[in-house]
């Protein structure tokens, strides 16, 4: 395993005599890109699922051109740089992914049929379509070993390390949707995923009623948060930790600006609840998911 870190550095005043450090791994080939703050001040941790189109160069683009893996297709557009700057204002790691989701969806149950996609918004995966996910395959076996597990065998740790210091972490998944789907255009700007455990999205629903009436949040839509063996039920449902899924339109946050924009607007509810124990406590909560 070849790791290829670099140190950002953020400016402090300089009154703090110090400057905070993110520690950026770039996992190769497993593909797992992490940035740890060094203080690990937060007991929140961001996840961010679909952040990269990444695919090496032996999968020849899965047979797609490269319009496609510029496309939603291939991963969440814009939620790579929310989480970023999320994690910055909120001090606290992130962890992503850094191979599209047409390679493996770390979103999904290894028993699910859409680990490996076959067909997407009706664009055919050529380099998929010898991949069986109802039952064992070598090329996806592969596939869930070099990518799909790193990067859910990193999130483990981390919250087993937070664990194991007492400490029980809220967890904050980013993601973004296609402003269009099957020619029928959303009109939610930001979709508030959850299965069973409302702490954070009580906490959510409320600040976006009282301060963002200009947005149009989604209660469990464009998509539902109840889904078995996803990446928030295997981390935070199982384990009895607060857990949120944010679903934003992509057409708002394609470029810089609107990127900071929303995550400055999800930081707000997440800061002042920092010192919130009722976040950063164990409970379980039955799953609805089926």
């Amino acid at each position: 395993m070849v790791f290829d870190i670099q140190l950002v550095h953020l400016g402090f005043p300089k009154a703090l005599k110090r400057e905070k450090k993110i520690t950026r791994l770039k996992i190769s080939p497993q593909n797992v890109e992490i940035n740890s703050y060094d203080s690990y001040e937060s007991n929140y941790l961001i996840i961010c699922d679909h952040a990269s189109n990444n695919i090496p160069s032996d999968f020849r683009n899965l047979g797609l051109d490269n319009n496609a893996i510029s496309s939603h297709i291939a991963y969440d557009i814009g939620a790579k740089e929310v989480a970023t700057h999320l994690s910055k204002i909120l001090n606290c790691p992130l962890v992503m992914s850094d191979f599209s989701r047409l390679l493996i969806d770390p979103n999904r149950g290894v028993d699910d049929p859409t680990l490996v996609m076959k067909i997407s918004d009706d664009k055919i995966i050529e380099g998929n379509k010898n991949i069986c996910n109802f039952r064992e395959n070598a090329e996806k076996n592969k596939r869930i070993n070099n990518y799909y597990n790193a990067y859910h065998d990193k999130v483990s740790r981390l919250i087993k390390n937070k664990i194991g210091n007492e400490k029980y972490p809220a967890i904050i998944s980013i993601h973004s949707f296609t402003p269009f789907w099957k020619n029928k255009k959303r009109n939610i700007d930001i979709g508030v995923l959850w299965d069973n455990d409302e702490r954070l999205p009580n906490i959510f629903f409320k600040y976006f009623e009282e301060n963002t009436p200009d947005l149009v949040i989604g209660d469990n839509e464009p998509y539902t948060g109840r889904l078995k063996n996803d990446s928030i039920y295997r981390h935070a449902t199982i384990n009895g930790l607060s857990n949120i899924l944010i679903e934003i339109r992509q057409d708002l946050i394609t470029k810089d600006d609107g990127q900071k924009r929303f995550a400055e607007i999800l930081s707000k509810p997440l800061l002042s609840n920092k010192e919130n124990p009722i976040l950063f406590s164990k409970k379980l909560y039955p799953s609805l998911a089926k």
